[in-house]
């Protein structure tokens, strides 16, 4: 389970300075373009008018129970069938670190015998201890020569470091702007020069989540009957990080491709997933906010493989080739829909699936130039709102959660939006989130309707160029059929 805190939290401390010197004082926010931000201008009684926050930890992660009672041990030997808080008995833990040498049993008691101190090691951004340091390996300007030993300049986890510091990478740092020369995965170090550069760097990724085990579920309760399921549980998600893009400052232009070949990452942790039943599937289909399952006719599959064939295997937007294990997309240039197809009355699929109607892309082009109003763009709207808005209720940044979109999920052939712990083992982010799910939905219906956007922008949506056409009015139609 998870417990939480009662604690004033950054909005109470912050504003909370304001006055103590003085009868009168003001706090100013200055808001950003993000939906939270948005949802906090548009319900300042938000700050004042909710209980303070709640910080979440689930006390029975073995990463951070194995860490916390090395921490404990530090302070205090443990004695025989001793318990540690709602845990109970923690002894096969203790024997885990005594193996290691962090401890020494004797008699059933537990004696801190590991180097240094314990709670010194251990990170405040991350639960993982595997994480990749950043060290600037640049060269004195005027000499060319190295400026003298390489300075450790920060570091990150290494589920991240796939697409923020593979070679090539731009990071930047305290204002400057460094490129990645080389990374050692297995050594954990990314060597970084700083640079002057007219280009920023964009990383593709794909990400595909797998149900390990239900823990919650009301499926056949109050919100399968309105259409849409919860559930929560153990999750597995896997990331692959597939090529990056140098794009140019200022006018977006894609200048060049390279792939990134890195081992994949999987993250064992805690998910909270909403699934839209067969019936409301059914009716946002016929409606034109889902897309009706794919029949693109019979010679589909043969034209697929000819548009690729002709295009080389390579991406026609950015040029990127096929990699192993997944073949690239196959686009209309018209969408298939347009042609009016009827499986069993007319033969039209064979005008749609001409070759020249057909282009092969990459999945992150794909995604960006599709036309076709699909279940990505609305189910891709909703989880822009509900990763961002999630802070709302938990003391969290929309980075400790990550967020995948399945059109039909593997385990359910249903639509699904699934939010995940980052942290190995999860944080109890998702077990709450689960039990806010009516008030989470509602929050981002209210977003979207209060934005004054035409088309999507980073606060509601996401930005109208990376989003599809009509996402926004999509998503709102979604979430007013998932609310109802």
């Amino acid at each position: 389970g998870s417990s939480a805190e009662r604690q004033p939290g950054p909005k109470a401390r912050s504003a909370g300075r304001a006055g103590r010197r003085a009868g009168l004082s003001v706090a100013v926010l200055v808001a950003s373009g993000l939906p939270l931000d948005q949802y906090l201008v548009t319900h300042p009684r938000y700050f004042f008018g909710r209980p303070v926050e709640q910080a979440l930890l689930d006390p029975d992660n073995l990463a951070i129970l194995a860490n916390h009672l090395a921490c404990a041990a530090f302070e205090l030997p443990f004695e025989p069938g001793e318990p540690f808080g709602n845990f109970g008995d923690a002894g096969a833990v203790l024997d885990a670190l005594a193996e290691e040498g962090a401890l020494h049993r004797r008699d059933g008691r537990y004696t801190w015998i590991g180097e240094g101190y314990p709670a010194g090691d251990l990170s405040l951004r991350t639960s993982t201890p595997d994480n990749v340091v950043i060290q600037d390996v640049s060269a004195d300007a005027s000499t060319g020569l190295s400026a003298g030993p390489p300075q450790v300049i920060g570091q990150m986890d290494r589920p991240s470091a796939p697409v923020l510091v593979h070679e090539g990478a731009v990071y930047l740092h305290g204002g400057a702007t460094y490129v990645v020369e080389a990374l050692d995965w297995e050594g954990g170090l990314a060597s970084v020069r700083a640079v002057e550069l007219d280009y920023y760097t964009r990383a593709s990724a794909t990400t595909d989540v797998r149900v390990l085990e239900v823990l919650r579920s009301d499926t056949d309760l109050v919100n399968g009957a309105r259409g849409a399921s919860r559930a929560c549980g153990e999750v597995l998600v896997t990331t692959r990080a597939t090529g990056y893009r140098k794009i140019k400052r200022y006018t977006h232009e894609v200048l060049a491709w390279a792939p990134i070949d890195l081992p994949e990452q999987e993250l064992r942790t805690i998910g909270y997933w909403l699934a839209l039943s067969e019936e409301l599937t059914a009716r946002l289909q016929e409606a034109g906010v889902l897309p009706p399952p794919a029949d693109y006719g019979p010679n589909w599959p043969a034209q697929r493989d000819a548009a690729r064939a002709r295009d080389g295997l390579r991406c026609r937007h950015c040029g990127a080739p096929e990699r192993d294990g997944r073949q690239h997309d196959v686009h209309h240039i018209t969408p298939f829909r347009a042609f009016g197809y009827v499986p069993g009355i007319n033969d039209l699929y064979k005008l749609a699936n001409r070759l020249e109607n057909l282009i092969t892309l990459c999945l992150a082009c794909h995604r960006r130039v599709e036309r076709t109003r699909g279940a990505r763009g609305a189910l891709s709207g909703l989880a822009y709102l509900l990763r961002n808005l999630a802070p709302l209720h938990l003391m969290c940044a929309p980075g400790d959660l990550g967020s995948a979109v399945q059109a039909r999920a593997p385990e359910t052939g249903l639509p699904t939006v699934t939010l995940y712990d980052r942290a190995p083992g999860g944080a109890g982010l998702s077990v709450r989130l689960y039990e806010l799910h009516d008030e989470l939905l509602e929050a981002a219906l209210d977003v979207v309707c209060r934005c004054p956007c035409a088309d999507g922008c980073p606060g509601c949506v996401g930005p109208a160029g990376d989003a599809e056409p009509g996402t926004k009015a999509l998503t709102r139609q979604l979430l007013e059929a998932v609310v109802s």
